[in-house]
């Protein structure tokens, strides 16, 4: 308003998020702050936990880890038993990628075959994918009516072999002894593992104020738990990580600031301003760093505004909806392999709900359809950034051109107007 001042007394060309707890004796239950070390580099990850919601309560570490703040621990700590299955395949030579597949769990064990031969006219072949990605290759004959005791603890048995597989009154048989249409029937008798399933420490408040009780539970080995205080360094049973239990806030919320870069790069960042409000009589506020295309709520006594840096603020005829956010790792490593988010437009006008999901480099769009793209009417939302410590948000980069249409047509009209300058023009009439 008239009688307060924006100062800025600040700028800096590359900034980043810190999540920390603070103090709020309006929150609706405590706070703690860990801090882990693990084979992920040399820089410990500090973490921020606080009952009163999903959000602020757990901490996703992607494929490896899952750290959360309940409040009390679960009484069955037992793990449970993987589940045993038995499962067909009747794979086909030519159509490897659509097998038909029958298992007793209702869903398929992982193992994948691929029947075939290296070259014209050699033996045919049997190669076995496991879940894991490892596999061996072995002769048909071999297989065939012979039960394997795969080194994932899984029987394999090849019961059926068509040459030609056709299908005489809904039953499968062979027409000839010819590999034309070659196909096996495979049979498998195992337990499902869950490769997926990350290593979990499970953290609530303990016997005594200011204390935690832990439960490590690694993806395998033997569970560990116990009693923690403040400044207290203990292992969540996961192989090559250790833990610190640095603070504690009886009531206490999750605060996420933006704070310059400390170290120097190369690389482009995000710019951020340094701004307070100052009343006419002189009196400050406190100052936020404010990154661009973001804003703050600032305040002086009484008075509040919200400041925006960056990027000017366009209402969408629609909305958005997260509905879950996932990184997908590299196999033996943290480093993230894909960023994918499932969300769902809504227009409340239309009555029209559109679920979509996009990936890296695989931009979602709306509204659907191929018209709206092609008149540059649709907007299209591709990933711009994440939170490695809250996978329950993400950021979004919203393109919108309408005007895609025309700029495309005058270019073309440029190309029609060269070629007609040098291939369609009138050959000049001889003088005499």
């Amino acid at each position: 308003g008239s009688d307060t001042q924006l100062v800025i007394d600040g700028y800096t060309s590359r900034s980043t998020e810190k999540t920390s707890l603070v103090s709020d004796p309006s929150s609706p239950g405590p706070g703690c702050t860990l801090e882990l070390t693990g084979p992920f580099g040399p820089e410990p990850l500090r973490l921020s936990l606080a009952l009163g919601s999903p959000a602020d309560s757990q901490a996703d570490l992607g494929a490896q880890a899952k750290v959360e703040f309940l409040p009390s621990l679960p009484k069955d700590q037992r793990p449970a038993a993987a589940p045993a299955y038995r499962e067909t395949q009747m794979v086909l030579a030519h159509e490897p990628s659509q097998p038909i597949v029958h298992n007793t769990t209702g869903s398929p064990g992982g193992f994948r075959f691929f029947l075939g031969s290296r070259r014209d006219g050699d033996p045919l072949e049997v190669e076995i994918l496991r879940p894991d990605g490892t596999g061996e290759v072995y002769r048909l004959t071999d297989l065939l009516n012979r039960t394997l005791d795969d080194v994932s603890g899984t029987k394999i048995l090849v019961a059926r072999y068509w040459p030609n597989l056709v299908l005489r009154e809904g039953q499968p048989t062979t027409d000839g002894d010819r590999p034309d249409n070659p196909a096996i029937l495979v049979m498998l008798e195992g337990t499902r593992t869950e490769l997926s399933a990350p290593s979990r420490l499970l953290l609530a408040p303990g016997p005594t104020p200011g204390s935690l009780t832990y439960l490590g539970l690694p993806a395998s080995g033997p569970t560990v738990t116990g009693t923690i205080r403040p400044g207290d360094t203990f292992s969540p049973g996961w192989r090559g990580w250790s833990a610190k239990f640095l603070t504690w806030e009886p009531k206490g919320r999750i605060e996420t600031i933006t704070i310059p870069e400390e170290k120097p790069s190369a690389q482009p960042g995000r710019p951020a301003i340094h701004a307070r409000l100052r009343a006419m009589d002189g009196r400050e506020g406190p100052a936020f760093w404010i990154s661009s295309g973001s804003s703050s709520v600032l305040q002086v006594g009484d008075i509040a505004s919200r400041i925006g840096f960056g990027l000017e603020l366009q209402p969408l005829p629609f909305t958005i909806r997260l509905d879950s956010f996932e990184v997908p790792r590299d196999p033996g490593t943290d480093e993230p392999a894909n960023f994918r988010a499932t969300v769902t437009f809504a227009e409340e006008k239309k009555n029209l709900t559109v679920p979509a999901q996009l990936e890296m480099n695989q931009p979602a769009t709306y509204p659907p359809g191929l018209l709206p793209q092609i008149t540059g009417l649709s907007y299209k939302f591709s990933q711009a950034g994440w939170d490695p410590q809250n996978l329950n948000r993400t950021t979004l980069q919203v393109l919108h051109d309408p005007g895609w249409l025309l700029k495309w047509s005058g270019s073309l009209l440029m190309v029609v107007g060269i070629f007609s300058m040098f291939y369609l023009r009138r050959e000049p009439f001889p003088t005499s």
